[in-house]
């Protein structure tokens, strides 16, 4: 079997991207739907990197204990994100991105559907 070494995450999506539907489960929806499509792209060879586009529909979710290191682009939407610890409150639209460590504790508020490419590093104890 041949190893991708180069891979466009296309929001369009993949006919080799991994499809997973359903309520996001990352943390507890408190608000909406929250209905996701994750398309994983990419799978590093130990299985603790991942790459790939996310979708939601509206709605909150409260996040307890973040599960990974992800970084992200917001291609639509927007995400409002409210960190518990310190209620700072940041906006992220098109074109915008960010970090969120593992661990985070917050809420992800979202007031239309989100498209955002992404990586993570998923802690081996996770896999």
């Amino acid at each position: 079997m041949t190893t991708q070494v180069l891979v466009n995450l296309d929001p369009a999506g993949s006919k080799n991207g991994r499809e997973v539907r359903g309520p996001a489960t990352l943390g507890e929806i408190v608000e909406g739907s929250c209905e996701q499509v994750l398309d994983v792209f990419m799978t590093s060879e130990s299985g603790n990197f991942l790459a790939g586009v996310w979708t939601c529909t509206p709605g909150t979710m409260k996040l307890t204990d973040y599960p990974f290191n992800e970084m992200a682009t917001i291609i639509e939407g927007r995400i409002i994100v409210t960190e518990a610890d310190s209620g700072a409150v940041q906006e992220f639209g098109p074109g915008d991105g960010l970090a969120i460590r593992k661990g985070f504790r917050g809420t992800w508020h979202m007031p239309e559907r989100v498209l955002k490419r992404f990586a993570a590093e998923i802690p081996s104890s996770k896999l």
